[in-house]
């Protein structure tokens, strides 16, 4: 997939989720309060062109629940933000829009002191953070297909005499550009970090191969050339000499077997139950996610973390962590994990006790 794929298919939240994941439902909460207070303000200012209060009590009604919506399905709990929230939300605020429009039919005097044009943008850049920049510009043609219909359709009852192709355009000039505005602020904020990740700082690769290589020599320099120097200068060997030899050879044969078999969890000092080597197959992307988690966490011992479990069936694993912790970490510092571990696995969850910390994931491996 290339690069300009990358940035139009995900959203700013799942692509820096310890950035943006864990503060999404504080920056949708400011959306929301600042629509639901732009439309308190426009309505005491133009009260006297309202027509019927219930159908503008009902605006209200759709805004603060988009706005309730957007909060608690932006917490990075119920990450990610899928694109059936997406929908129900926008849907919410188109509804106010033009419920707020019908409760002005045959007192609205200015198109611009309609504050369902208003509230509009502000989601729309709520939403940039939280869903992809091509679904967030999709989202914004349709939010500029449904104020054309309803103006046009409500043109006829607009108290002073004003062409209906003039107040279709001035409802779309209000809200398309804030649309386009916001899928370009999405696109290139990811486009800038995409960049960033795709150049990083050269580092070196550890071949685990020459690591036990390495510790071999180490062993034959200790033990096994030492007992060779000897026989070399006694030019003879011994019962007991060749008896300490074949031990040598034993130990360092079990070694190397045991060093090869260790995987990155257990060099991180779990105790690993991986009969079918699952956590070997995981991607780089989600040993990080897991490593960031773990690292994150108030371990009791962060030489061994804890206790790290695996089993699946074919290619579907899961893999559960138990981590005891010496605290129980509070939510807030929980939260950003969760985004960013789901940005990797299909489904990830994580339970917080008083003593320990449980994460489970759940993946696929290649063949």
């Amino acid at each position: 997939m290339s690069s300009a794929d990358r940035t139009s298919r995900v959203s700013l939240a799942a692509r820096e989720p310890l950035l943006l994941g864990a503060p999404a439902p504080v920056l949708a909460a400011g959306g929301a309060a600042l629509a639901v207070a732009t439309a308190i303000v426009e309505t005491v200012i133009a009260r006297s062109q309202i027509a019927s209060w219930p159908a503008e009590t009902g605006a209200f009604v759709a805004l603060v629940a988009a706005g309730v919506a957007v909060v608690l399905l932006a917490s990075p709990f119920r990450a990610p933000f899928r694109a059936r929230s997406h929908a129900a939300v926008l849907g919410l605020v188109l509804l106010a829009a033009v419920l707020d429009e019908v409760a002005q039919l045959g007192r609205d005097v200015r198109l611009h002191d309609d504050w369902g044009l208003a509230v509009v943008p502000v989601f729309l850049l709520v939403l940039a953070t939280l869903r992809p920049p091509r679904e967030v510009l999709a989202g914004g043609v349709v939010a500029v297909v449904v104020i054309a219909v309803t103006e046009l359709g409500l043109s006829p009852s607009f108290v002073t005499p004003l062409p209906a192709p003039v107040r279709v355009m001035i409802g779309i000039t209000q809200v398309l550009p804030p649309a386009l505005a916001s899928a370009a602020l999405a696109r290139t904020t990811l486009r800038g970090l995409e960049a960033r990740r795709a150049a990083p700082a050269a580092q070196p690769t550890v071949d685990a191969a020459l690591t036990v290589q390495q510790e071999a020599i180490a062993r034959l320099e200790a033990e096994a050339i030492p007992l060779l120097t000897t026989v070399a200068v006694a030019g003879s060997v011994t019962a007991a000499q060749a008896d300490r030899a074949r031990a040598i050879m034993a130990e360092l044969r079990a070694a190397l077997i045991a060093d090869l078999a260790r995987g990155w969890l257990a060099e991180a000092g779990f105790g690993v139950d991986d009969p079918d080597g699952y956590t070997e197959r995981m991607t780089p992307e989600q040993r990080t996610a897991l490593r960031t988690t773990v690292a994150s966490l108030p371990l009791a011992d962060f030489e061994r973390p804890g206790t790290a479990s695996a089993y699946g069936q074919d290619r579907e694993a899961t893999l559960v962590l138990d981590l005891p912790v010496a605290a129980r970490p509070r939510r807030n510092r929980v939260a950003p994990l969760v985004p960013l571990l789901r940005a990797v696995f299909p489904r990830a969850d994580v339970r917080i006790d008083a003593d320990r910390v449980q994460v489970r994931v759940d993946y696929s491996v290649p063949r």
